[in-house]
Parts: structure tokens; sequence; C-alpha cells
């Protein structure tokens, strides 16, 4: 169990520092969407599912969190796998982009309804409620997650220019979120 904690560091590391170079050069992060985005998805997902099943028979995990982490996986090798998809880095990658940001906000939006489900089960104590205490963060996570899906989505054009910033700021959550699954006492 403890490799899975150091993968999860790992690749949350390299999310974040992916991340920081997408956010700080956006032009070039255009030109190189599909590699990067590819990698960084395959990471997440990668990183996601070993987490989930390591702490599954510890916690009660919701489904939407491995289904969020599988929708990742399969984006990522999708873009790495296909040159096709390597070659079009134009309105279809930046479409593709805004849609599984949006995917990924709509999933985070349901976690978030889960988590606080946890949290009225746990009659104010125990896990669920140490859980499910943060379920806003998800919610509004989740919220700026559907807001960037649907701007990119209906204005490439614009997405275009903004595209590396989006991709960098949630590059650099997702590193954050598994270097802390990695770090949490809680998983053991």
């Amino acid at each position: 169990m403890m490799t899975r904690k150091v993968i999860s560091v790992i690749l949350g590391a390299l999310m974040i520092i992916a991340g920081v170079y997408c956010f700080f050069t956006p032009v070039e992060t255009s030109a190189v969407i599909p590699f990067v985005l590819g990698i960084v998805m395959i990471g997440d997902g990668i990183g996601r599912i070993a987490t989930w099943f390591d702490i599954r028979d510890i916690v009660r995990q919701s489904a939407w969190v491995l289904v969020s982490a599988v929708v990742s996986l399969i984006f990522g090798l999708m873009l790495v796998l296909s040159p096709v998809l390597q070659m079009s880095v134009g309105v279809f990658v930046i479409l593709l982009t805004g849609w599984w940001i949006l995917a990924l906000g709509i999933i985070r939006i349901v976690h978030a309804f889960h988590l606080l489900k946890l949290k009225r089960e746990s009659d104010g104590f125990g896990f669920g409620e140490m859980l499910g205490s943060n379920w806003w963060i998800a919610l509004i996570l989740g919220a700026l997650l559907t807001i960037f899906g649907v701007i990119v989505i209906l204005n490439p054009m614009l997405g275009l220019g903004v595209i590396g910033v989006l991709i960098g700021c949630g590059v650099i959550t997702a590193g954050v979120n598994l270097i802390y699954l990695g770090c949490s006492p809680w998983i053991l």
C-alpha cells in the first residue's frame, strides 16, 4: 500500500510541474495539447484509480470517483495513441478539452452531494463527518470546472487563447489532489 502512496505523490508532483509549465506558457501548451494533456490525463486516471482501489476497503467510496478516473484515463489514451488527434491541435482538441472539463465538473458536483450525504448519515461524528465536512469545496470546484468547460465549448477561439492557463490550473489541482491523497494519514 505504501507503494501506491508514493506513486500518488510522485504523479501528483509531476502533474504540478506540468501544470505550472502549461500555466506560464499557454501558447506553447496550445501547440502540444494532445501529448501533454494525454499524459496528464493518464497520470491523473492511474493515480486516482490506484487510490480508489487502495482505500475502498477502508472507507466507502463513491463510484463517481472511479468513473471520473476512468474518464481521464480513456481520454488520455485517446490523445496519446492517436496520430490523427495529435495533428489536429485546433478546434477539435479544444472542444475535447472543454467536454472533458465539463464532464469532470459535473462528476465533481455529483461527488459533492455524495459527500454531503455521507456527512448527513454520520450523525455529527465519525469518519463520514470528517470526509463530508468539506463537501462544499468539491461543489465549488465542480461548478468552476463546469463553467470553464462550457466557456471552452461555446467559444473555441477564446478557448484557444486561454486553454493553456485552464489546463495548467486543472493539472495543478489534480496534482495537489493526488499528493493530498498520497500523504493523508487516514489512507493506510
